[in-house]
């Protein structure tokens, strides 16, 4: 399927990266929203600037301890090279000998000085460096020599290259947004930061890819209605012989999941009722709501905006398998219902 109407968002990262370091961008937004595959797009679009990216996909790894981590911010372990020959992108290059690379895990050298030293290179060789990392929230728990987070150093390393230095760009991309408050609060990061949004495609630009992809008007029509903008399931209904059998599939896929949290849920009185104030538009984030709307959150059935405080579900399955749950009254097109 094509790359989707993601020009405004091309736009406003390319100009970002364009210009001097001097902040941290988060790049959030709720889970399958694109934010990866766009950013390779970018990657792909600045490839003639001389922006090289090292890029740290922490979904692969698994990170047990702080040497796990340490291996791959050194190793320059990311993206895989096949993936950036598709995407047609630089790649940032790091050449850290063996011998640095053992005073390192000896604690001799101190493994951030190391990497700083490695942009510096790259700067003076006319590159601009970008450094992502995407679903860093896989770090949180780890600590560094025992004593300290690791997040904590990495976002200090982060503010000194960017807003101290200005010689990198650094991009963290998650969809874990509690995470990004968790950072703030304990992280000296107050106007070091920028946030940017990658949302779901709206309902209107659903309709308008599933019609020029040869759904019919009909078609087309009843997956917004069920599914609504998410790319990953509209090129699950555009290479499907049966759209709207598709769209209810990925239904029943939600409601099984939903019905399986609130089995399993140790807090299901105070998860039902946040449910059902959102399900009313009666809901307000508060001390006696936060622990179930983590949970909810942490599932995939709730995504809240750290920027504008607002809670919402996460897609329309979710929000549709919540009324179908709890009892209340069916969306439109919507099978049974109370």
């Amino acid at each position: 399927m094509k790359f989707w109407d993601r020009e405004k968002e091309i736009r406003d990262l390319k100009r970002y990266l364009q210009s001097e370091p001097n902040a941290i961008l988060f790049v959030y937004g709720p889970k399958s929203s694109g934010k990866s595959t766009l950013l390779m797009k970018v990657a792909q679009e600045m490839k003639r600037d001389r922006v090289e990216f090292l890029w740290y996909d922490l979904r692969g790894y698994a990170i047990e301890k702080a040497e796990d981590a340490i291996s791959i911010l050194l190793g320059g372990k990311g993206i895989s090279d096949t993936l950036a020959k598709v995407f047609d992108i630089n790649l940032f290059a790091l050449s850290i000998k063996t011998d640095e690379l053992l005073k390192i895990f000896k604690k001799e050298k101190d493994p951030f000085v190391v990497l700083e030293k490695e942009l510096v290179k790259g700067k003076e060789k006319g590159i601009t460096p970008v450094v992502v990392f995407d679903e860093i929230q896989n770090l949180k728990d780890i600590y560094l020599n025992g004593e300290r987070g690791l997040v904590d150093r990495l976002f200090n390393f982060f503010v000194r290259i960017t807003k101290v230095m200005h010689l990198a760009h650094v991009l963290v991309m998650t969809s874990d947004t509690f995470f990004i408050e968790e950072v703030y609060s304990s992280s000296a990061l107050k106007n070091t930061s920028r946030y940017y949004l990658v949302d779901y495609f709206d309902d209107e630009t659903a309709f308008k890819i599933l019609a020029e992809e040869g759904l019919s008007r009909e078609d087309a029509r009843y997956v917004v209605e069920w599914i609504g903008g998410i790319p990953w399931m509209i090129e699950e209904v555009v290479k499907s012989d049966d759209p709207k059998n598709t769209a209810e599939e990925l239904y029943e896929d939600h409601r099984a999941r939903l019905r399986n949290f609130l089995l399993e849920c140790e807090m299901v009185d105070e998860v039902r009722e946040v449910l059902r104030d959102l399900l009313e538009g009666d809901f307000e984030l508060s001390r006696n709501s936060i622990k179930a709307v983590k949970e909810l959150v942490k599932s995939e059935v709730l995504f809240y905006d750290p920027l504008k405080g607002n809670v919402r579900f996460q897609t329309k399955l979710d929000e549709r398998a919540a009324r179908e749950l709890l009892g209340k009254t069916a969306l439109p097109g919507e099978k049974g219902g109370s």
